[in-house]
């Protein structure tokens, strides 16, 4: 609970956690992860212009992405109105990664692997795979990244910084700073090109994330008209299934051209 100091208390710096926009490997409800690539499809660019615009008239110091494309792309529709405003890329912010499962329809093992990590709290289990993390493996990476970005935003005196990623990492890295434990992920599911307002308030002594923070809002998409927000998730997945939608498959050839497979 915030405390009243906390209430009153001047933030530090205001992190905007944003997910990116929809892409067509999201449109067909398959699992991207840290090495699938995709730009964003057609509602996708659609959406980060409408981000952008939110950011338009709020002040921003520092966009920082992923290395991702899709995040690139999103971040560039908030950087288009802070032209002043420095733009980063950090490899530690790229989506956890899915291992075997990258590529696949979420029917294909997805969901069974989402229950295991938010409704068991299993959260050492690695996705399937050599390459496979798990949120644990995620949290180790990205966690450290993120404090960086608060030591040098604030010592460069950059109090609204803009972080545009991935849905799973968001909900990692909001579970980690907020509550100190990866128990509450699914507390944090993010929609496409949502925003998450968070202000970091005072340094504490956790080694994790030595920071407290106050969330502000989670998964907002206000900024987005209605026809905008994307209708596929995992979730609707189970819904109305289609056995000939699920046998697909994402994968980047020998020349790094992402290609949609049937099987």
């Amino acid at each position: 609970m915030t405390d009243q100091h906390d209430q009153n208390a001047q933030p530090l710096l205001t992190l905007y956690l944003v997910r990116h926009g929809e892409t067509e490997v999201n449109r067909r409800n398959c699992v991207q992860g840290k090495r699938i690539d995709p730009p964003l499809n057609e509602r996708g660019q659609i959406q980060a212009m409408y981000t952008g615009k939110r950011f338009k008239n709020i002040a921003v110091d520092w966009v920082v992405t992923s290395e991702a494309l899709r995040a690139k792309e999103t971040g560039a529709a908030i950087s288009n109105h802070h032209i002043n405003a420095p733009v980063s890329h950090f490899g530690a912010l790229n989506e956890l990664e899915f291992g075997d499962l990258e590529g696949t329809h979420v029917t294909a093992g997805y969901n069974d692997l989402i229950i295991r990590w938010d409704v068991d709290h299993n959260t050492d289990l690695a996705a399937p795979g050599a390459q496979g993390e798990s949120p644990a493996d995620c949290e180790r990476r990205a966690m450290p990244c993120m404090v960086d970005i608060v030591q040098q935003a604030v010592a460069e005196g950059r109090r609204h910084v803009c972080v545009v990623v991935h849905s799973r990492l968001i909900q990692i890295v909001l579970a980690s700073m907020l509550d100190g434990s990866l128990a509450t992920m699914d507390a944090y599911k993010q929609k496409k090109a949502a925003v998450n307002v968070v202000d970091v308030l005072r340094r504490l002594g956790s080694s994790m994330w030595p920071l407290k923070c106050v969330a502000r809002e989670v998964s907002s998409v206000t900024h987005l008209p209605e026809d905008v927000v994307s209708r596929v998730s995992s979730a609707t997945s189970l819904n109305s299934r289609n056995p000939k939608d699920e046998r697909i498959r994402f994968e980047t050839d020998a020349s790094g051209i992402l290609v949609l497979k049937h099987l």
